[in-house]
């Protein structure tokens, strides 16, 4: 219920306006001649207007809510590019994980429990950090060349990796695809930009190419919220789909993306804008 009233008002006025007087056209087109050849029947007076007022912007609200959930074709792809809203852990196949370039996985101060990341933690490995730790220890061993240690900080992991590093935890049927996008300073805060962003996401691209076998993969709004990016999440939905877009005209990445949008967040995106976004971008 709190969903869609949420919904609801986020319908824009002019949208509504255009919809309701098309609707309440269309019907008092038949109407009218109607009533030339059918008096007693449609004889309704002031009870009747209103009632076509009401019947009228009841199906204008519901043709202009928003929708939650929008998918197009990448035909030259062969994939299918979503965007819902929702909940990034209850999606099918494999998950991005934004993360920072220590890949902290410390919760409290270090790692918010409500992130995405802490989320890993808490809901896929049930609070066993020691198993999720050995487990980035794993997937980083090749890349032990890579890194450099911060002798400065204090808290959290001290050992840094490029940016776009991308961990592929899980199994080969269900991926946590741990990407690199931010830069953990020394006081606990990440820090990216728009050029860290296509950076790591052109780094995951690759990882899920290799990795992900083609199962579906579904990506948050990575670089909102902690990320200190100074990004609206429509900018950085729209910075997702077009790197996912240039990746697979390359070569072919997966069926399918699902760009999954948190319900708390709904007030900072247009929906309206998303769809029409994606129709450009899937042409």
């Amino acid at each position: 219920m709190a969903m869609f009233f949420k919904l609801l008002a986020s319908i824009q006025p002019k949208r509504l306006g255009i919809t309701f007087a098309s609707i309440f056209g269309f019907i008092w087109l038949f109407l009218e001649p109607a009533g030339l050849f059918l008096p007693q029947w449609l004889n309704w007076g002031w009870w009747g207007y209103g009632g076509l007022v009401l019947i009228s912007l009841l199906v204008a609200i519901a043709l202009s809510l928003p929708q939650l959930s929008m998918a197009r074709s990448l035909s030259a792809a062969d994939c299918t590019i979503a965007i819902k809203v929702g909940d990034l852990f209850d999606e099918p196949g494999h998950l991005v994980i934004g993360a920072n370039d220590v890949f902290d996985t410390e919760l409290g101060e270090v790692i918010k429990p409500s992130s995405v990341q802490g989320q890993l933690l808490t809901r896929l490995y049930h609070g066993d950090r020691q198993r999720l730790d050995q487990e980035i220890e794993m997937a980083l061993e090749p890349l032990k060349a890579e890194k450099k240690r911060e002798p400065n900080k204090r808290k959290g992991k001290a050992w840094r990796y490029p940016i776009g590093t991308t961990l592929a935890l899980g199994t080969p049927d269900r991926r946590y695809f741990l990407n690199a996008y931010g830069y953990m300073t020394n006081d606990l805060r990440v820090k990216s930009t728009a050029d860290d962003i296509w950076r790591s996401l052109s780094c995951l691209w690759e990882q899920v190419r290799l990795k992900g076998h083609g199962l579906p993969v579904a990506i948050p709004v990575v670089g909102s919220n902690l990320a200190r990016t100074n990004l609206p999440r429509m900018m950085l939905i729209k910075l997702i789909v077009i790197s996912f877009v240039a990746a697979s005209k390359k070569d072919f990445v997966t069926t399918k993306l699902t760009v999954v949008i948190h319900p708390n967040d709904l007030h900072s995106v247009d929906l309206y804008a998303l769809e029409d976004f994606l129709d450009s971008a899937c042409f």
